[in-house]
């Protein structure tokens, strides 16, 4: 047993429970497990307790008004044959195989579910004769939080409620670290522009007092003035065309190194995603996952923007016009400042009002995104059922949702921003009032003034852009937040530090009672094992939904097994590199993949430095090469998206001659026959015959005509090997295997040719 014991499978019973289980000859102390539901049987809510003890299941539960015992159920080992968690609508069961006939144990809701699917495994262990370890490991969740414990939508996701957002900026910035110093040079120059910007409001002072005012004291003589008049406009010119110049260094520099840090996020987002299990794409919509990797990551650019010429040099250029005001007069410095706090309160009040619709906008594109790559992947389909519509009447419900997303926002904007104007122009004419009221009674030259009021509005514009800076503070936040998702998930299937090589030879292949589901708790595969000789062709059949295609997923590890283990040449597939176990692997899948391209470049998609001879050779054996030179450009005919041009027979051989060039050790056909036609049938059987020739074969058909010839045939049924061996001997078994061919041969009968031309009309 485990040094520690489990929080879960291992509750203590309340002192009254235990107290009246003790009297009905319950020993809770050889209880092995021991855990709470928080419903009956009868669906009411109540806390009922499960124990298992060396030789008996029983449940407890304190006893009503009506006298009943403590003890609910008590089940021998030796009468259960079987444990099962069979789950229903906002709950499920607990059954126990007794006798032919499921008992329910226990009933769950939702929220125990996970408990009693661990507990049920442990069960199982339990029938089989194991006494299971149960400890600590066993709180572990998955599917929640390990800081908060809420509830994740699937296992391994970030949870968004500890997310920490302030950590975005910092991650944000060190992606700029290969560029720090074209930052200091564009930081240089943002200084340099706004030290520049400071003085012509102070020559337009001296240019008011000294120049332009007349009979004011200290003026310049007339012929001095003109001169200086001329100097400080040519000054004045010459500071504009040099903060021209900044602006433009600084516009290159903030696009050079916006992009790059866009073009670099961009990169690891989608490097990120390549590495992902086939699991993640289950979960998450194409659409979406565009929408993060094309949309999402141009908001990089915004950010050097931000730095370079958005809120950073606005708040340099308040502190510095701030101290320029107060140089001035710091008594008409305060009376700006009067508005200030208020501009701050509300602008963290819009903060918070703003930023939550902004997730709203985030799901609303996101939908739109899934729902137009839904309807134009199966504009094929829209079309053959002239549905377009009721597809146009989709689109415009997650349109209409974007639409009121983004009103919601704007809505609050468009109030916002007039709100902090009126704000804003209250400092400014107190600034003239009191200010004019000093310069009538010559406390206050006029230009000095002047230039108050010039400085003043370089003040007051950056904060009015508190609001922008909010707004964009939102949608930075939410975009780079989604797309640190991606990042920050890792992958379900992961690789070893040190992985172990694959032998040069060999392919044999090894099911160690492997378990596995796609969903939590419910397996597609139990408890399969069997064996595949190097060279041997294995045919898997069954009926749809039973497995048969999950079975060769795990072997290509596109999932890892929940338990057992799979062997490639004597070694865990979970031990060697990824990329070696594919390159180990050939898959031909049923429904064939082709890129927009040429069919060259299809056929070298897995090995692009094949020579053409080689590429020549895998098409002839694939039966490719004779429909192939029929086109004018041969194999550099270019074909659409997914193989448009071609037909399925042809897409099929191409894969085939993909994996055959390849050269794979062991090649996986998945219904490589089951769209095409009869002929298409017959060429690529004889391609097959061909390719299969020294190579261990896992073939899946419904088409069981076209398993005959393998050496042995394993029969699937729910999820388990019901049946195994040679065409013949499964024939003779009169098993689930003969029904399946009787049925086919039964549908497969036509009348001849005979029989149609001699029927009467």
């Amino acid at each position: 047993m485990s040094g520690s014991r489990s929080v879960l499978l291992n509750m203590p019973l309340p002192a009254e429970l235990a107290r009246l289980a003790a009297k009905e000859g319950v020993e809770v102390d050889r209880a092995w497990l021991t855990t709470a539901t928080d419903l009956n049987l009868a669906g009411s809510y109540e806390r009922v307790f499960l124990l298992a003890e060396p030789d008996r299941l029983l449940t407890l539960a304190l006893s009503d008004k009506s006298g009943r015992p403590a003890t609910r159920i008590c089940l021998a080992r030796q009468s259960i044959s079987e444990i099962r968690t069979r789950q229903g609508v906002g709950g499920g069961f607990l059954d126990a195989l007794v006798d032919g006939v499921y008992v329910e144990v226990v009933a769950y809701s939702n929220a125990r579910a996970d408990v009693f699917h661990k507990a049920a495994a442990k069960l199982k262990s339990w029938l089989r004769g194991t006494q299971p370890d149960v400890g600590s490991e066993d709180d572990a969740d998955p599917r929640r939080c390990p800081k908060c414990g809420m509830m994740l939508e699937f296992k391994g996701d970030l949870c968004k409620r500890c997310i920490n957002r302030g950590a975005v900026f910092v991650r944000v910035l060190r992606m700029m670290r290969p560029y720090t110093g074209k930052a200091v040079i564009m930081m240089t120059f943002v200084l340099a522009g706004i030290g520049l910007s400071l003085i012509p409001q102070q020559m337009i002072r001296v240019l008011i007092d000294k120049v332009l005012a007349p009979g004011q004291a200290g003026n310049l003589p007339p012929a001095n003035a003109t001169t200086w008049l001329l100097a400080l406009v040519a000054a004045l010119l010459g500071i504009h065309v040099v903060m021209a110049g900044i602006h433009m260094i600084m516009g290159r520099l903030a696009s050079f190194v916006g992009t790059q840090i866009t073009f670099d996020m961009r990169s690891r987002v989608f490097g990120h995603l390549t590495r992902l299990g086939v699991d993640y794409y289950d979960r998450y919509n194409v659409g979406q996952l565009m929408s993060r990797v094309a949309g999402d990551t141009e908001q990089m650019k915004g950010f050097v923007h931000q730095m370079t010429s958005g809120f950073m040099a606005q708040m340099i250029t308040v502190v510095a016009v701030g101290a320029v005001l107060f140089s001035l007069n710091w008594k008409l410095a305060l009376i700006t400042l009067l508005p200030a706090p208020l501009v701050v309160t509300a602008a963290i009040f819009f903060w918070k009002r703003i930023y939550p619709r902004y997730f709203r906008v985030w799901d609303a594109n996101s939908k739109l995104h899934g729902t137009l790559n839904t309807i134009l992947s199966g504009i094929r389909v829209v079309k053959a059922f002239g549905q377009e519509h009721r597809e146009q009447n989709r689109f415009a419900r997650s349109s209409g949702y974007v639409r009121d997303s983004f009103r919601g926002v704007e809505y609050t904007v468009t109030l916002f921003n007039p709100s902090i104007g009126v704000l804003f122009q209250l400092g400014g004419i107190l600034v003239w009032f009191v200010g004019g009221q000093w310069v009538l009674a010559h406390d206050l030259t006029l230009g000095k003034l002047m230039a108050f009021l010039g400085y003043l509005g370089m003040f007051y514009h950056p904060l009015g852009q508190l609001t922008q800076l909010t707004n964009w503070l939102t949608q930075f936040l939410t975009a780079t937040q989604r797309t640190f998702e991606i990042l920050d998930t890792n992958p379900q299937i992961a690789e070893q530090d040190q992985p172990r090589p694959l032998p040069e030879r060999g392919g044999s292949i090894r099911f160690e009672n492997v378990t596995f589901g796609y969903s939590r708790h419910e397996p597609v595969i139990k408890n399969v094992s069997f064996e595949v000789a190097p060279g041997e062709h294995i045919g898997i059949v069954g009926k749809s939904g039973c497995g048969k295609t999950t079975l060769i997923n795990l072997l290509a590890r596109f999932y890892d097994v929940d338990e057992g283990r799979i062997l490639v040449d004597g070694i865990d597939v979970r031990e060697l590199q990824l990329q070696q176990l594919r390159g180990y692997v050939g898959v031909v899948l049923q429904e064939p993949f082709l890129f927009r391209g040429t069919i060259y470049n299809n056929l070298t998609y897995g090995q692009r430095d094949a020579t053409p001879e080689q590429v020549l050779a895998a098409a002839k054996a694939a039966n490719a090469h004779e429909f192939i030179i029929r086109h004018p450009l041969g194999y550099d005919t270019y074909i659409g998206e997914r193989g448009a041009g071609l037909s399925g027979g042809e897409r099929q051989r191409i894969s085939i001659a993909r994996a055959l060039l390849y050269d794979p050790k062991i090649l996986i056909l998945d219904e490589a026959t089951s769209n095409v036609d009869t002929e298409s049938e017959q060429l690529i059987q004889e391609a097959l015959e061909r390719v299969t020739a020294e190579r261990t074969t896992i073939a899946i058909a419904h088409r069981l005509s076209t398993l005959k010839n393998s050496d042995r045939i394993l029969v699937v049924d729910n999820g388990q090997i019901v049946e195994h061996g040679t065409h013949e001997q499964l024939l003779g078994q009169k098993g689930l295997y003969y029904k399946l061919v009787k049925i086919q041969t039964e549908l497969s009968r036509e009348p001849s040719v005979d029989a149609l031309s001699n029927r009467k009309p």
